[in-house]
């Protein structure tokens, strides 16, 4: 597997494990128009009977699958064991490694100019929110 860009697990935590295909559809999206390069994907369900159930990509049906391809072993069992004790009876959880492909060029020209990613870090929408609107109160 040949990274050049920006690598990012995500974890979503579903209350009602009930998926409509909506999901699959706009990362096929992303995916097609080069946003994004999906490595890896699993889900993870707890049933009410305290049971844990979980599911690769690559095990998947359609676009699922496809979207995935060969997986690339980023997710295991481990992850899957690590995420369900504290799952919610009845929830689920997503889990999506994917590279940021967007950011391909840009980090060739940050390389090409003897610089190195120091660190990256997301920051949720709920935090830029609570800010402009401590900045709104402050102005």
């Amino acid at each position: 597997m040949k990274v050049t860009a920006p690598v990012e697990l995500l974890l979503v935590e579903f209350p009602h494990s009930e998926f409509k295909g909506e999901i699959v559809a706009e990362l096929v999206r992303l995916s097609e128009a080069g946003t994004i390069n999906v490595l890896d994907m699993l889900a993870i369900r707890k049933n009410e009977d305290g049971s844990v159930e979980w599911l690769e990509a690559a095990d998947a049906a359609g676009e699922l699958a496809e979207l995935v391809g060969e997986p690339s072993g980023l997710l295991a069992e481990d992850d899957v064991e690590a995420i369900a004790d504290d799952l919610t009876p009845g929830a689920a959880v997503g889990m999506l490694v994917f590279e940021h492909t967007w950011a391909t060029g840009l980090t060739s020209a940050l390389r090409e100019a003897g610089g190195s990613l120091i660190d990256m870090t997301t920051v949720p929408p709920a935090a830029i929110e609570q800010l402009a609107a401590v900045i709104a109160e402050e102005d």
